[in-house]
């Protein structure tokens, strides 16, 4: 058997029978289904029980409520596929998922595939690119540039590969030795816990431009309440991936890398506890923007936001739409595709470097704006004291 898929349920039983049919009609016919039943209270339980009567190809264990990472870890110990992948029972998936993923993996002998994912929020999906690194990377050949970015890609100023495991497939071996190691009372980055120290054994990673899993942001799953606990999570967290990267030392610079990462952890964490926001200003170009015009604002992150906050308080232009393919979060920002029917001066890229801005000129080009039309400074960052 090629393929384990693993579903850990705990009181899901609203998106629980779309979760499993979106699996067990995949195109890719050569799996098992494995549903943990991590202690369910609301007849989550007996909906797998029902499945597992109907497809000989899904089992069903129970045990009492011992969390996520337990529930994967007792799914893995029991699957016999070569590959395993984790869905959540909140989500689902294409039904050509793991078809284009164990193409990838058979085609290219690969150790772990990974693709995008697509955010559903109400009724609007969002395709999120939340990986700077794609494509092909093999020991011996490119695999030192995905490693010294995996976890923070400083050119870019974010995660080079996102940790999902539901977005992957995994070698189970690779996936055995990460969970026999981690500690499994890990709650919050217990997915970076078991994919970026697996990475450091492979000898094959493939990344795919697609966005085939839908990931359901809802009441329960749109924020984690955080607490003064939380802090102690993310050192829990610090804690034991400083372990794991110890005998690695400088190599792959992945103490720093994992500095940045718990930073962003630590920010999100004080922001919810404390209302604390750390925030990096960028000047708004005024000087290659006419006053009283018209424009597009392209990019949502800290310099598009710090561009749009400063426009919104000083009315120095009009932004006629703020875009940005990767954010969802209830905020009006629009789909770059929406821009073609919109009347505008010019568009404002708000990101960092110019490779990123090169990259988002290239799409919008494909869409058939004019280049001239496009406009890219680099950030004057303003000293905050």
């Amino acid at each position: 058997m090629k393929l384990t898929v693993i579903v850990p349920v705990y009181n899901n039983r609203k998106y629980l029978k779309q979760c499993i049919q979106s699996i067990s009609n995949q195109v890719y016919k050569d799996m098992e289904i494995i549903l943990v039943d991590d202690g369910s209270t609301d007849g989550s339980g007996e909906i797998c029980d029902e499945y597992e009567k109907a497809d000989s190809r899904i089992r069903v264990i129970h045990q009492n409520n011992m969390g996520c990472m337990e529930a994967r870890w007792h799914g893995l110990k029991s699957s016999k596929g070569e590959y395993i992948g984790f869905v959540d029972s909140d989500d689902w998936i294409a039904h050509d998922m793991y078809q284009d993923l164990m193409s990838v993996a058979e085609d290219k002998k690969c150790d772990i595939v990974s693709m995008g994912y697509t955010a559903v929020f109400g009724q609007t999906k969002t395709e999120i690119d939340d990986n700077t690194l794609y494509g092909s990377y093999e020991r011996g050949v490119n695999l030192d540039i995905f490693l010294s970015n995996m976890m923070h890609d400083a050119a870019k100023g974010q995660r080079g590969a996102q940790p999902s495991l539901c977005t992957k497939i995994m070698k189970r071996k690779l996936l055995l030795g990460a969970f026999e190691r981690a500690d499994r009372k890990i709650t919050m980055g217990e997915d970076a816990a078991i994919f970026y120290p697996c990475c450091l054994d492979i000898n094959r990673i493939y990344i795919i431009k697609k966005y085939q899993y839908f990931y359901r942001i809802h009441e329960e799953s749109m924020c984690r309440n955080m607490n003064i606990n939380t802090i102690c999570e993310i050192q829990s967290f610090y804690q034991y991936m400083q372990k794991r990267f110890f005998k690695y030392q400088s190599q792959y610079h992945l103490q720093k890398q994992l500095k940045n990462y718990v930073w962003l952890l630590l920010e999100q964490g004080l922001q919810q506890i404390f209302h604390i926001r750390f925030k990096r200003t960028f000047l708004f170009p005024y000087t290659i923007i006419e006053k009283g015009s018209d424009i597009i604002l392209y990019g949502a992150g800290e310099v598009g936001q710090s561009y749009y906050h400063q426009i919104v308080d000083n009315h120095y232009c009009n932004i006629a739409a703020w875009v940005d393919k990767n954010t969802c979060d209830g905020r009006k920002i629009i789909h770059p595709a929406r821009i073609v029917s919109l009347d505008y001066i010019k568009i404002l890229i708000a990101v960092k470097n110019r490779e990123m801005a090169d990259e988002i000129m290239d799409e919008l080009t494909s869409l058939g704006i004019h280049r001239e039309r496009m406009l890219w400074v680099r950030p004057q960052e303003i000293p905050i004291v």
